[in-house]
This record gives structure tokens, sequence and C-alpha cells, in this order.
């Protein structure tokens, strides 16, 4: 969503060609926060729910403006109250601006170059400059100043070296890095990538599957990063339980072209091909009667059609568990699940065919 939003009623360079609409976003967000948190300065994580929530509600309100074919909203107001109840913090977030139409809106708009520049903006791009340097260094380790810096200075240009080092971490090579800055990386990441656009974060997120998949997916979970064009272009069948574990994630709103890649991974799953077999068995008084499945790891257990392997894998490591396509009772439930999520967005979204 490339659609300008600003403050001013106006933007140097375009004409407004048309005033579409008043748009408004209001939210009311509870935290996790406790005044207790507040009064005792847990001033990272306030400052994190507050750049979360402003996120949120400018996404939403450029989904509006996207939806109403706007080039800009002006004018934009924001309002903030926060509401204590029962030890814990709500916000109530108002957001106002006016959809309009542009003569040239890509044009207008001068990105790298200013008449003036800001002390904050210098200083940002220092401290990226910086802090990018610091973190070509796979043993350095981001302490609370970074940390700090990185959230006022909205340092979100660090995300894709940020998330590399996570995975190196959940990876565990990082082992000449202290114990207090595994901590902050794994206290502070999740919030960091909460606070990006949601475009943006699952840019970095799904550029990298390889490294440590399963933590990568977690990402994804923990940050509603549920991102269905990005998982198609990764449906292969080598790939098969990865995208299975993406499909319990979420995203913050669906719309019918998700939809209909939705329904491009509904139909990899229905056609996953065979890894194992069926063999008849052979009765006698010391064996079991019916049907064997052979897994894809070479074990053979007596199961209905379409079980589960019930053999145990070495080293302790609990039952095998894998059916005739080479995976799992519990991959089968999310596989349903996904195909429930399915049902209920056709039952939610206009047809985007006419009638």
């Amino acid at each position: 969503m490339n659609l300008i939003v600003t403050t001013t009623d106006s933007i140097e360079g375009a004409k407004i060609t048309q005033y579409i609409d008043v748009l408004r976003c209001s939210m009311v967000v509870g935290t996790d926060l406790a005044l207790t948190d507040l009064l005792s300065g847990a001033n990272n994580k306030y400052r994190y729910q507050l750049n979360k929530i402003y996120d949120k509600g400018m996404r939403d309100l450029r989904q509006k403006g996207t939806s109403v074919g706007a080039d800009a909203i002006v004018g934009l107001h924001t309002d903030f109250e926060e509401i204590f109840g029962k030890g814990k913090t709500k916000f109530v977030v108002s957001m106002v601006g006016t959809a309009v139409k542009l003569d040239c809106p890509r044009k207008a708009v001068p990105v790298d170059k200013y008449d003036s520049v800001p002390f904050t903006e210098v200083r940002r791009r220092q401290l990226f400059i910086t802090l990018n340097n610091k973190l070509a260094d796979d043993k350095y380790a981001l302490n609370e100043d970074d940390w700090n810096d990185i959230i006022n200075y909205s340092l979100f240009d660090l995300a894709p070296q940020i998330y590399r080092r996570y995975l190196l971490l959940a990876k565990e090579t990082i082992s000449s890095t202290p114990l207090a800055g595994k901590k902050l990386l794994l206290e502070n990441f999740i919030p960091f990538m909460n606070s990006l656009d949601f475009e943006d974060a699952a840019e970095v997120v799904y550029s990298d599957f390889v490294t440590e998949p399963y933590a990568t997916s977690e990402i994804v979970k923990a940050c509603n990063l549920f991102h269905p064009g990005k998982i198609v272009d990764m449906l292969k069948h080598d790939n098969k339980h990865i995208v299975i574990s993406l499909l319990g994630a979420d995203k913050p709103t669906y719309d019918n072209t998700d939809l209909q890649q939705m329904r491009k991974i509904e139909e990899f799953l229905d056609n996953l091909p065979d890894t194992g077999h069926y063999e008849e068995g052979r009765g006698s008084l010391f064996s079991k009667t019916g049907t064997l499945l052979v897994c894809e790891r070479g074990h053979t257990s007596a199961v209905e059609l379409g079980g589960h392997c019930t053999e145990t894998l070495e080293r302790g490591l609990g039952i095998c568990n894998l059916n005739v396509k080479g995976i799992t009772e519990a991959e089968v439930n999310e596989i349903k699940l996904f195909k429930q999520k399915i049902a209920v967005l056709v039952s939610l979204l206009k047809s985007d065919k006419p009638e």
C-alpha cells in the first residue's frame, strides 16, 4: 500500500482533483501493560505498544483509502486516550483524514531530497548506518541502547538484518553472543516485527524459510503474517510440512485475492502424492491382520486406510505418526481447520464475480 498519508491539507507539487470522503478509524485496544509497569518505567514495552497501535490504525486507514480509490489521505488527525481499569491499560485510538485524488500522486512527493531536513532524520540515518555496520558482524549483540534507538527512531529498514540475527540465534549458531544480548533479542524481536507494515514484515520473513523453518513459522503466527500469495510461491512437495505449519496463522484482513490464493493452497494439499504405500497383511496367530501401511520412513504397521504409522522412532523420539501422504495426524487437523477457514471466508466475502 503506497497511498500517501499526511497531516497537512495539501501535498507539495500535487494538485487535489477530487475530495472523495472523510475516512475514520477507531479502535479500543487492550494491552498486557499494568499500571505498575508504567510506574516502574517499562518504557520500551510501552513505546512498542503505542507504535503497534498507531501502525495498525495507519494500515486500516490506508486500506480504507485504497478501497475508495484514493491517491492520498490529507489532514490526518490522531487522538490517543488511555483508560486504566482492573490493573490493566486500554487505549482508545481515533484517526480521521480526507481521502483525495491527485493529478500526479507518484511524481509529487520527494523521496530522497528535501528543501530542509529535520535533525531527527539526519540522526535516524546516521543510526541506521552505524547499526547496519554493527549487525554485519555475527558476533555483535544489540544492547539496550541499540534497541532504544531502533524503537525511538523507527529503524524499520534494519528488519532484514535483525531477522537474520534472530534466525541464527534460533539455530544456536551464535555461541559467542552474551546471554544478555540473546535475552534482549528474544524480548524485542516480535514487538519490533509487529510494528512494521504488514507487507514489509512479510517480505522480510518469507525471504528465508531455509535457515530455521519452524522458528520462522512461529514468527508468522506471532505477528499475524499469513500471506497466501507468498505461500503459493512455496508450493513444492518438499515444502509440504512448512506450508502446513503456516496454515494456522492469520493476517489482519482477508479479501477475495487471498481467498483465491488459499484455494490454490487447498488444491495443493488435496493432491499431495503418496510417499508410502499399503500392503495386505498376512494373518497368523502372532501377527496383526488387515492393511499394512509402509510409511516413507520404511516402517510397517497395521492400520486402517488413511491411518497413521504407529512405529516408534529411533532414540525414543516418539511415534512416527506419518500417513501414506507423509503427514501427521496434527497436520491433517491443521488442514481441516484451514478448509474450514476457507468456507467461512466464502460465506463472509462478497463475490468478486459478476452476478
